[in-house]
């Protein structure tokens, strides 16, 4: 019903599946009373869903009336809104009188993700007592504050304030601060917040009059730490200083005025407490910016790593078509921040002199000016050789690229490079060609190269970086057993104090399309071989593929096999376009025993190779192997020597250890193949195991039948280990001590 200015009446709504009962008056002052059983919110707003029920009662001014409710909402979104769970009960006087009002949520999208907020009122709205506590994903906030009005405004306390955000340090408020509406804004007095880190950040605020004025003292630089790209080993850089902040912010018409200043005296960064020196430190540094609606200025300067320096400056307004200035002035004579671009890098020395200059756009930035690394040296222990003399260059261009040049010594050849680097063109950001003569690429004890490299590098962002060309290898010497020791360690063994501990990453996949051509004076020695490798090799790979090859490499030299020292007069590896690991051999090594020549030759792919033993004049296999391996005929060998031979061709015959070896590998194990045992005095067909660096277990059957052993290996310590073999014919232990030269 309608009477003068007041409203009275009740509403009984059915709509969709929402049912909704209302009573109530309107006018001077205000009574509600709703039923929600349920609301769906999709049948009153077209963009809205989940449902309410329960119950509300408004009564008091209309525009400040006490509130009572009990309600309970479940998948409830509206627009960019969402909340899993929503309960509000209790009832909130507007003045005069007291209560509690608590309201919780789940599941929250309001602006920010929270899987829980807590809010609960005490008292009357106009002297409330307020708590809140929210969590989720961006960390957790707890807050308590009061609220009053007076003389028509509002003012209040903030008590409490702990902030503790999931990565980085814990903040809370040192004590309490106050806060007040103005006559046209707000005024919050200095509220300090104290890291778990060290450090306070105050912030006090005459809004819009002066704005809001934030500080910082001893701010340690380690607040960063958690922010810093994660490393490959899993370990926390290290960050060492402390910096103070001041900075304001006010608006200006539709616009912002700003400054900041921040000053250090020192700090630096490193890998670790065991690290052997700073990869950047720093001192006196002096970071000044300023921002209005159309301009932005800033400066910073520093000296860098004891008597280097580095100054920059830049000035630009907002738009994209601002005109862009700055400058960068560079020198430093330490260069350990050079060992985060490799971790092969090790105590690299030099000078580093960089003039930049900043021009152009902000839509279309210039570079000019140089940059010169000079005496440049630095040592890669994986491959045990220095580069030194090094020489590089950096010119930047107007055209949006730079051009690269540079030399770097390494043994009696140097490397030259070439290319260009832009950073407008995205087809092509990095094209060098490295090219040198007599260069030592590693001299480690299991491998010796020099190599004539001619190679081109071309890189772009997202896509694989690819390396072409043709590398020479005049001369080199290659030992086998070393090279194929490269076996990971268990996961019991402990490495203390680990120069760079942890796993190598590799971050970016490489494209190989590199021909290599083998000289005169290419050695390889090991399991028996002693001999020269000569050829052209074309490889070819993609990041998910294969390593593919074309090609055939040359063998030469002496082989021993059975106990005989062989010649190799036909040695052929080549490859059509297959996988680098299955070429198709064509292998003959032989020796003479008076007019009698005996050999071995091997054919078919590496992966299925096929043996014959012959010998000229034609004999059967064992005659052949017997004249191979003793250097006479079977009829003339010992019991024993006959035992060896008829093993070795029963093991030929059953596709020998090569084939044992590779089904050994396919199923785990880390020894298959024939060997020989002292206990059973014979070969053996076997297979092993490590349980650990130091516990060796292994099975073998004879080859002839005469029975099995299983035999234990310990390591007790570098080169000396005990050996217990146990046969069906007899045990045996050992003590085994051995040294290298």
């Amino acid at each position: 019903s309608l009477r003068d200015d007041a409203y009275a009446g009740q509403l009984s709504l059915a709509l969709g599946r929402s049912r909704i009962a209302a009573n109530g008056r309107l006018g001077d002052t205000l009574t509600l009373d709703a039923r929600f059983a349920p609301l769906q919110l999709d049948d009153l707003l077209p963009h809205a869903g989940g449902a309410l029920q329960g119950t509300l009662h408004l009564a008091g001014a209309r525009t400040a009336p006490d509130v009572a409710t009990e309600l309970h909402g479940s998948g409830l979104s509206f627009g960019g809104y969402r909340a899993g769970t929503l309960d509000a009960h209790g009832r909130l006087p507007w003045r005069g009188g007291t209560g509690t009002l608590v309201v919780d949520a789940r599941d929250l999208v309001a602006g920010v993700a929270l899987d829980r907020l807590h809010l609960a009122g005490r008292g009357a709205v106009e002297s409330l007592q307020f708590d809140a506590q929210a969590s989720g994903a961006p960390g957790a906030l707890a807050t308590s504050a009061s609220l009053a009005r007076r003389g028509g405004r509002w003012q209040g306390t903030l008590a409490q304030l702990q902030l503790a955000p999931a990565k980085g340090a814990h903040w809370s408020l040192q004590a309490p601060a106050r806060f007040a509406q103005a006559s046209n804004g707000w005024q919050l007095s200095s509220a300090c917040l104290r890291g778990s880190g060290g450090g306070t950040l105050c912030a006090s605020a005459d809004w819009p009059r002066r704005g809001i004025e934030v500080t910082g003292d001893g701010l340690p630089l380690s607040l960063a730490t958690p922010w810093l790209p994660s490393r490959n080993d899993g370990q926390a850089w290290l960050l060492d200083g402390a910096i103070a902040l001041q900075a304001q912010l006010r608006p200006a018409g539709s616009g912002w005025h700003g400054a900041l200043h921040g000053s250090s005296a020192a700090g630096s960064l490193r890998t670790g407490q065991g690290a052997r020196g700073d990869l950047v430190a720093y001192s006196q540094l002096a970071l000044d910016a300023t921002f209005d609606p159309q301009r932005l200025t800033a400066t910073l300067g520093a000296g860098l790593n004891g008597n280097g320096r580095v100054d920059a400056h830049l000035s630009t307004g907002w738009d994209a078509y601002a005109p862009l200035s700055g400058t960068l002035s560079l020198r430093t004579d330490a260069l350990t921040w050079m060992e985060l671009l490799s971790p092969d890098i090790v105590a690299p020395t030099g000078t580093l002199d960089a003039r930049l200059g900043l021009g152009g756009t902000r839509a279309a930035p210039t570079l000019g000016g140089q940059a010169h690394l000079a005496r440049f040296r630095t040592e890669l222990p994986a491959l045990a050789i220095t580069l030194d003399d090094g020489d590089l260059r950096l010119d930047a261009l107007p055209d949006g690229s730079a051009r690269l040049r540079g030399s770097l010594r390494s043994g009696e050849g140097t490397l030259a490079l070439d290319g260009t680097l832009g950073w407008r063109n995205s087809e092509s950001p990095l094209q060098l060609s490295v090219r040198g003569r007599n260069v030592l690429a590693s001299d480690t004890r299991d491998l010796r190269a020099v190599i004539d490299p001619d190679v081109q590098v071309r890189y772009v962002g997202g896509q694989a970086l690819t390396v072409g060309g043709t590398v020479g290898v005049p001369s080199a010497r290659i030992a086998l057993e070393r090279l194929d020791r490269g076996v990971a360690a268990s996961p019991d063994v402990v490495v203390l104090d680990p120069a760079k501990p942890g796993a190598r990453d590799i971050a970016t996949p490489v494209a190989l399309d590199l021909t290599l051509a083998l000289g005169d004076d290419v050695h390889l020695d090991g399991y028996g071989l002693t001999g020269t490798l000569g050829g052209n090799l074309h490889v070819r790979s993609a990041p998910g593929r294969a390593m593919t090859a074309s090609g055939m490499l040359d063998v030469g030299g002496r082989y021993t096999a059975y106990g005989q020292k062989l010649d190799i007069t036909r040695g052929r590896l080549s490859w059509n376009n297959g996988p680098i690991d299955d070429p198709l051999l064509d292998l003959r090594a032989e020796r003479a025993i008076g007019d009698v020549t005996a050999g071995i030759d091997v054919t078919g792919h590496a992966t299925r190779p096929q043996a014959e033993v012959w010998s000229d004049p034609a004999s059967d296999q064992s005659q052949a192997l017997a004249l191979l391996a003793l250097g006479r005929p079977l009829s003339t060998a010992s019991e024993q020597e006959t035992q060896q031979v008829n093993a070795a061709s029963a093991a030929l015959s059953a596709g020998g250890s090569l084939l044992a070896s590779q089904l050994g590998a396919k199923i785990g194990l880390d020894t298959a193949g024939v060997s020989e045992s002292r206990a059973l005095g014979g070969n053996v067909l076997g297979i092993g195991k490590y349980l650990s660096p130091r516990v060796y277990v292994g099975y073998g059957v004879s080859l002839l039948g005469s029975g099995q052993v299983l035999t234990l290996k310990y390591l007790i310590r570098r080169g000396v280990d005990v050996e217990i073999e146990s046969s069906t014919v007899e045990n045996r232990a050992s003590l085994n001590w051995r040294k290298e030269k």
